[in-house]
């Protein structure tokens, strides 16, 4: 979820302009891509999203954003259990530390601790709310190599934004909310995201993100459209990490959306179908395409941004962004479909979040 000050410059270079003809895009994340730096105008996120076998879903966020004389702290939380009340909060958090590794973070409601070889990370949150408690534990194992796009660095607007993955991560959780417990294992992936002198309204105004696990396989895509006043560039890159096989990465991306659905918003038709046309390499060369129309058919909660922040950020992005809004929707019937070259295509099932965040 979250979100500048921006400059004469109106151009967008994205990071995989700058990778090298002839040489991969795909670039080993370092410690230094999840540093907090939290400095100047811009936005830094952690966020650990995971579905348990029992089908619960899940994600974990803590959120730095500094807006002109405004620094907010924010916690983000979301646990959906099949059959279950649906549980979201967002907080305000009065200050955060960082840890020693300048990665790790604690804050009032929750903190993200990070293991000394970056192999994997616990999240603790607790809201401290004895009438409505919600917590959560969560030990995470990453079990795939972190990646990124080239540097990681996008210059929109004379800022930069930066998105590292950790693309497949085998989680312990138990989850706590509405006087419901869910105790298990499960999949997910962990995100860092950051941006300096820029915040997400002038990043990007259209955001997709979808998740699709399986005991065989975890996929991810996020894919977000600068403004039309700095390009209306299209920014995209996922992976599919399967058992036992090379992974693949994708970063020539097309999104086509379909089925506007006018009842969910009163300000956005909200698509109910997204066409993912992927393509990219195997990590070992091999051209890879993807194919996958995502179905959103049930639709899980609306967050209304403007409604999740402090008076003063909420007056400044009010006066740039209309109406922010965020849609999350769930799918139980994915299927993706993968053509690597000199193999049979392979048709692939799972379980899919999506996200879709409108920032007009």
């Amino acid at each position: 979820m979250f979100w500048s000050s921006s400059n004469n410059s109106n151009k967008t270079t994205t990071a995989l302009s700058l990778v090298p003809s002839g040489t991969s895009p795909i670039s080993k994340v370092t410690p230094e891509d999840f540093t907090w730096v939290c400095s100047g105008a811009g936005s830094e996120t952690h966020t650990i999203y995971f579905r348990l076998t029992d089908g619960t879903f899940a994600f974990a966020q803590f959120a730095w954003a500094k807006v002109s004389i405004s620094t907010t702290f924010q916690t983000n939380v979301l646990i959906a259990s099949p059959g279950k009340p649906i549980v979201f909060e967002t907080l305000s958090n009065s200050k955060m530390s960082i840890g020693q590794d300048k990665i790790s973070v604690v804050s009032e409601y929750i903190q993200f601790i990070f293991d000394p070889e970056m192999k994997g990370a616990t999240v603790i949150y607790n809201n401290n709310n004895k009438k409505d408690p919600i917590t959560m534990t969560i030990t995470s194992k990453f079990e795939a190599a972190g990646y990124k796009i080239g540097d990681g660095y996008n210059d929109i607007a004379g800022g930069t934004a930066m998105h590292a993955f950790y693309p497949r991560v085998k989680v312990e959780a138990t989850l706590c909310g509405k006087g419901s417990t869910v105790d298990g294992t499960g999949t997910g992936i962990f995100i860092r995201a950051a941006s300096s002198k820029i915040l997400p309204f002038n990043i990007g105004s259209r955001w997709y993100l979808s998740l699709t696990d399986s005991p065989d396989f975890y996929f991810h895509v996020l894919h977000y459209i600068t403004p039309e006043k700095y390009g209306g560039e299209n920014i995209s890159q996922a992976a599919l990490i399967r058992n036992d096989k090379p992974a693949v990465y994708f970063y020539d991306n097309v999104v086509e959306i379909d089925k506007l659905d006018d009842s969910l918003n009163s300000k956005y038709h909200v698509p109910r179908q997204i066409r993912y046309t992927l393509k990219g390499r195997t990590e070992d060369g091999k051209a890879a395409t993807l194919q996958y129309t995502a179905e959103l058919t049930d639709f899980v909660y609306e967050v209304d941004v403007l409604g999740q922040l402090n008076r003063v950020l909420k007056s400044f992005v009010q006066a740039i962004v209309t109406s922010p809004y965020i849609f999350d929707f769930m799918e139980n019937n994915a299927t993706l479909k993968l053509c690597i070259d000199g193999e049979p295509e392979q048709t692939m099932n799972g379980k899919s979040f999506h996200e879709l965040s409108f920032m007009d």
